[in-house]
């Protein structure tokens, strides 16, 4: 459990807006919605929008000042983080959208999701639904492998106008290793996916018939690092 202030305000600060948050109501697990957060005034609240999706008049009785409410959040990266914390409405606001104000934590709790340690790694790869043989066919989306670990990697692409996530689905990878004429292609399944800085990050499982090769890779990296 997290006390600190200042290790407070780092999680918090990873809450952009236009991320989607769990929020359970009142203490009831079975009354939980989806908010987007709007801002954060460090140290005095958190804003988050109400689901446009909900009627607001279903939760009128949950929805009030001092009503007490449970956050959670993932935070990505190489551990993967499931962070939550308690707090209270401080207000809301029906007009022009509504809004949440959530009073600022005091306390919060964090645990490590992935149990296979990421690799940050500046792969080469290509991700597509289709192969032949040995290569990649159809509609074949270019980028990196920005992290790898024994059970899955973080794919990275520049998305073009109009275009967005990649939808969940079996995927093959094809890597791009130094000292290999041909790229290691990899069964995979796309689990999520999200925008950052203007890149699409990717988050994918490898397949069990693929596991063997990523464990070769991933020793043939070690050796490359020491």
């Amino acid at each position: 459990m997290v006390l600190d202030n200042k290790i407070i305000n780092e999680f918090i600060n990873q809450l952009k807006p236009g991320k989607v948050i769990d929020l359970q109501l009142g203490g009831s697990s079975v009354v939980r919605i989806k908010p987007t957060v709007i801002g954060i005034d460090l140290g005095r609240y958190l804003l988050v929008k109400f689901p446009s999706k909900l009627n607001p008049g279903d939760y009128n009785d949950l929805l009030l000042s001092g009503v007490g409410v449970i956050v959670r959040f993932i935070l990505e990266g190489l551990n993967g983080e499931c962070v939550a914390f308690s707090t209270t409405i401080q207000q809301v606001l029906s007009a022009p959208n509504r809004l949440i104000f959530l009073n600022y934590p005091t306390r919060i709790e964090n645990r490590q999701l992935r149990t296979h340690q990421r690799k940050k790694t500046h792969l080469p790869a290509q991700i597509s639904q289709y192969k032949s043989v040995d290569r990649l066919t159809g509609n074949c989306i270019g980028g990196y492998i920005v992290d790898i670990s024994a059970r899955g990697c973080q794919f990275s692409f520049k998305p073009g106008n109009g275009k967005s996530g990649v939808k969940k689905c079996p995927v093959h990878i094809a890597m791009t290793i130094a000292g290999m004429d041909e790229p290691l292609i990899i069964t995979a399944h796309v689990k999520n996916n999200r925008l950052e800085n203007g890149h699409m990050l990717v988050g994918i499982m490898f397949d069990e018939s693929s596991l063997t090769k990523i464990s070769v890779l991933l020793d043939e990296m070690a050796i490359e690092s020491e």
